[in-house]
């Protein structure tokens, strides 16, 4: 009987485990969005081989925080307030990262994609 219990809990344990990793992974869709906006980046600021993966790497994590974001059951002010947040954090991290004249393309560019996103909320209105 009690290691029916123990075992119980340790696939309760399994399960909560895998679905929290799977939480914290992008799905299909969101991956193809990332990889769509990175290739956008990639051709209008000219990034260096060295700077690619770090730019990756950078958009990757913040599009994870965005995905929690999204999940969260937070009001919709607070949600606000962390989108900035984070994307004022991922803008500096940017910043270090590219050249000024990259930069001014990458915050032209990130208005581009953020109209591109108002439009396609209005048509599904």
């Amino acid at each position: 009987m009690k290691l029916l219990k123990n075992s119980i809990v340790v696939l309760a344990l399994l399960v909560s485990t895998i679905s929290f990793a799977q939480d914290r992974e992008l799905t299909e869709e969101q991956k193809e969005q990332v990889r769509e906006q990175l290739n956008q980046y990639y051709e209008k600021l000219s990034l260096s081989e060295e700077q690619k993966p770090q730019f990756e790497d950078i958009t990757t994590k913040y599009a994870l925080q965005m995905k929690a974001l999204k999940t969260s059951t937070k009001g919709r002010f607070a949600k606000y307030r962390e989108f900035k947040s984070i994307q004022n954090s991922k803008n500096k991290e940017m910043e270090t990262l590219l050249s000024a004249e990259q930069y001014t393309v990458y915050k032209k560019t990130q208005k581009e994609i953020q109209q591109k996103m108002k439009e396609k909320r209005k048509n599904r209105n």
